[in-house]
Parts: structure tokens; C-alpha cells; sequence
């Protein structure tokens, strides 16, 4: 029995974990995440600044307005 080593983007963990299991002779998938140092609640709010920003529920500020 061989052990392959994947690093996967967390995007495309789904679909690789997926394609492994149906697989001829491929046995026990298992998926070890690494622990982020960043703390879930940070993670957390970056993700909803990311969603907000992308569904355009932001505030635009042109740099020269910035020192205003």
C-alpha cells in the first residue's frame, strides 16, 4: 500500500475528495485541514466583508477624499 500526499485550495477540496472516492482501489479518503493560527471569529468576518463586497454592499472612498 502506497499513501499520496494532495495540497488542496479549501475551494476545490469538495471535488478532489469526491474524485478520490470513486476511484478503483482507492480506500480510506481521509482529509487532514492544517489549524490556522487565525483566530474563527477574524475569519469569519473577513469572509462576510469578502461576500458583502462581491454583492456590492460597500462604501467606495476616492483616495484624494480620504484626508478630508
Amino acid at each position: 500500500m502506497s499513501t499520496i500526499t494532495f495540497e488542496v485550495d479549501d475551494k476545490n477540496l469538495s471535488f478532489v475528495k469526491t474524485l478520490l472516492e470513486h476511484l478503483k482501489g482507492v480506500k480510506n479518503v481521509t482529509v487532514q485541514e492544517e489549524e490556522s493560527f487565525y483566530k474563527t471569529d477574524f475569519v469569519n468576518s473577513v469572509k462576510e466583508g469578502r461576500e458583502e463586497y462581491n454583492k456590492g454592499e460597500c462604501t467606495t472612498i476616492s483616495v484624494e477624499d480620504l484626508w478630508k
